[in-house]
């Protein structure tokens, strides 16, 4: 596979040329890289390589709207997740891998960038080869990668050893993560405030008012993935305590329902079938309309080392929204906000703590203010510009 990126990018020269080394399914989710580069400046130029993605629904190579700049361009290599379901996959991952490392370094000697980016750990045999161009490589690290492999989870954890220890520089989204990483730059995550502009006065959407939850008094909402994180047992507790209140309350989960949850999903609809909605993928541009149904958003994730490590976007996004929150304790970033936000580690206290949120209405005209608007995606794309434009290549 020959990357012929000088037929791809104009002729003229560009302040930055960023190569991204990641994993992008934008199809889904607008992540973390999606809501930083198109906030880089106009003049620099993205190459993402990805590797390649066998789900079409998941396609990572179509702009996912508008808002992606033009000046972003997408190539794939032959690089599949290496614990792939599919066992001829996983059989020729190595050999697969040798010829991804041919077409990364083509990319990296045709494209010619000032400083390149991985999040993708897989590609940490990559880095020395590239840093002998004269390269600097930075390690975002957004997530504990290595828990993302179950099936091969040692060889995954040498991995994000190997790219902690030799990238130039590593920005991290938690202090958590910074701590497993041994350094680095704390950048967390934030919201898109142009987007979440707080509740919007707007009927019903369809797909609440279509269901058995239109006329429910006070909603509830989650927004993110249904997996294998939610706490399912704070979400049965939850619906057993606001159905047996005066007001006619429910719960809406939005977001892509994965494999691992779907047992139960399934049963928490059957038990609860008046009162919870699963609406699968909403438009990101429609969120808003959905949470300004909603009185309060819930985290109610589970504890472990992978949840520890994630700094929630959720959280900025329900206190743009002007929604109180309540939350399991399960990281950092969310402790933090205790007093704030209403924090509770077992299904009961959970539950208590939506009741009394559901009412609080003094809490929640404070929450933009103090979590949303410190925690902008303007203000954090603003300090990863820095960081790229400090470690860029000289001349």
């Amino acid at each position: 596979m020959r990357i012929d990126c000088d037929n791809v990018w104009l002729t003229q020269e560009r302040r930055v040329r960023v190569l991204y080394l990641s994993e992008v399914q934008w199809l889904s989710q607008v992540s973390r890289k999606h809501q930083m580069i198109r906030r880089f400046p106009r003049d620099w130029e993205i190459l993402f390589i990805s590797p390649i993605n066998s789900n079409k629904d998941e396609n990572s190579f179509r702009e996912r709207e508008v808002r992606v700049p033009a000046r972003v361009r997408y190539v794939s290599i032959p690089l599949p997740k290496p614990d792939s379901s599919i066992p001829p996959i996983r059989f020729f991952t190595k050999f697969l891998t040798t010829l991804s490392r041919r077409t990364v370094l083509r990319a990296v000697e045709t494209f010619r960038p000032d400083v390149v980016v991985c999040s993708y750990i897989w590609t940490a045999p990559f880095v020395s080869d590239i840093q002998k161009m004269g390269i600097p490589v930075i390690y975002d690290c957004n997530d504990l990668h290595p828990q993302f492999y179950p099936c091969c989870r040692e060889e995954a954890e040498g991995m994000f050893r190997m790219m902690a220890s030799e990238v130039d520089e590593i920005v991290t989204s938690s202090e958590h993560l910074r701590d497993e990483c041994g350094r680095g730059l704390l950048i967390g995550n934030g919201v898109d405030l142009d987007t979440f502009t707080g509740k919007q006065e707007t009927p019903i959407p369809e797909v609440i008012a279509e269901s058995r939850l239109a006329d429910c008094e006070d909603l509830l909402i989650y927004v993110g993935s249904i997996d294998g994180r939610l706490d399912f047992g704070i979400l049965r507790r939850v619906l057993e305590v606001v159905t047996e209140r005066g007001r006619r309350t429910g719960l809406i989960l939005s977001g892509r329902i994965f494999d691992s949850a779907r047992s139960e999903k399934e049963a928490l609809e059957q038990a609860f079938p008046d009162s919870v909605l699963f609406t699968g993928r909403i438009e990101y541009a429609r969120l808003p309309l959905v949470m300004s149904s909603a009185v309060v958003g819930i985290a109610p994730f589970v504890m472990t080392p992978l949840t520890e490590a994630i700094n929630p976007n959720k959280l900025y996004m329900y206190a743009a929204m002007d929604l109180n929150v309540v939350s399991t304790p399960f990281s950092d970033e969310v402790r933090r906000h205790d007093g704030d936000i209403y924090i509770a580690s077992d299904p009961s206290e959970f539950a208590s703590a939506v009741e009394k949120a559901i009412g609080d209405d003094e809490r929640r005209r404070s929450l933009r203010e103090k979590i949303a608007l410190p925690n902008s995606w303007d203000r954090r794309a603003e300090e990863f510009t820095r960081v790229l434009s400090g470690l860029k290549r000289a001349g």
